[in-house]
């Protein structure tokens, strides 16, 4: 498999993970000194950190489907183009669109980031 192919697969791996909610199966996709920086939250720095702030905002969601479009890859960067929707808690729907942006170091994810449309809602109100 080139980087191309193994770099989009990571990244919507990713997203396939919070779709089912469930990331056990990206465990080793993923770095130890994984960086992730979310609008509202800012850098969340190690792998576990993460994956406990991604299960903590899937619960603000009954539902919350996403939906990548495409993935860019150069070099050891890709761009996930994104959408979703669903439903929180309190029964509002929510949509959203978006990119996540991925660099990889060793054949895992490093780092991401996320940028999206709509920017009303942080995780820390």
């Amino acid at each position: 498999m080139t980087n191309n192919l193994l770099y989009k697969d990571l990244a919507k791996g990713i997203f396939d993970a919070m779709n089912k909610r469930d990331f056990s199966e990206i465990q080793n996709s993923i770095s130890e000194n994984l960086i992730f920086d979310f609008p509202g939250a800012g850098r969340i720095d190690g792998a576990k950190r993460v994956v406990l702030f991604l299960t903590a905002l899937l619960r603000k969601y009954s539902v919350l489907q996403f939906n990548v479009s495409e993935v860019f890859v150069e070099g050891d960067r890709a761009c996930a183009i994104w959408t979703n929707q669903g439903e929180s808690k309190d029964g509002k729907p929510y949509a959203n669109k978006g990119v996540t942006i991925f660099q990889f170091t060793d054949n895992k994810i490093g780092s991401m980031s996320d940028y999206f449309k709509d920017t009303s809602f942080t995780f820390f109100k």
